[in-house]
């Protein structure tokens, strides 16, 4: 092919349209905002790890810059112990058995005289002290006398009986002149007591035989 057919051939190629134009300048720009500059700088993979581990060196090193007065110290805790509380020792009342003491026995009642606390002992008879208990076949009577010093003594006497009582009607007084204790143990049936202690029964009844004699009724003045 001679020049002249060649300079022909190029001049009869196609022009791109105004659309083609258009489209291919906008691609251009796309290329050239997403495009990173070369001349801007990028992080070293040593500067991330420092800012990684920022947080865990400065919240690791409190005590040290603690020290330094960097920070407040944290407050150290402490235990209160629980014996710190204040005990407060009751005296102990030393607990003694009544060893006198006298009865009668009567028809309805059979009557305990109990010496509490006789004028030559020097001891006071506390009344609102005096405690009874009172069961079928046995009582418990119990008090507190103090001396001329001051000090306390519980007196207590325990009796197993020899026969049954009436516990809702068995009573306790204070003759106030010799401050002895009349304690009435009411029968639960008429019949006559031999012994005051002993090992009462349900056996026991009516057909016992009667009281041959009788204890003279206490004034309740004395």
């Amino acid at each position: 092919m001679s020049a002249e057919e060649q300079l022909d051939h190029h001049a009869e190629e196609p022009k791109p349209t105004a659309a083609q134009a258009e489209k291919a300048e906008e691609s251009g720009k796309e290329a050239a905002t997403t495009a990173t500059p070369a001349n801007e700088a990028q992080p070293s993979s040593s500067a991330k790890k420092n800012k990684a581990n920022s947080y865990y060196y400065w919240h690791g090193h409190e005590k040290e810059r603690a020290k330094h007065g960097d920070v407040a110290p944290m407050p150290t805790p402490h235990l209160v112990s629980k014996d710190d509380n204040v005990t407060v020792t009751v005296p102990v009342v030393p607990t003694v058995s009544v060893s006198k003491y006298s009865w009668c026995d009567g028809d309805k009642f059979v009557s305990v005289y109990v010496e509490a606390a006789t004028p030559a002992s020097g001891e006071t008879l506390a009344d609102d002290s005096i405690e009874a208990v009172f069961t079928r076949n046995s009582f418990t009577l119990s008090f507190t006398t103090t001396d001329q010093a001051g000090k306390k003594r519980t007196k207590q006497m325990v009796t197993r009986l020899a026969k049954r009582i009436d516990a809702d009607r068995s009573s306790t007084k204070v003759k106030p002149k010799t401050q002895e204790i009349l304690v009435k143990l009411a029968k639960k049936v008429p019949s006559v007591w031999l012994d005051l202690e002993g090992n009462a029964s349900d056996r026991d009844s009516a057909d016992d035989e009667p009281p041959e004699e009788k204890c003279e009724e206490e004034d309740d003045e004395e």
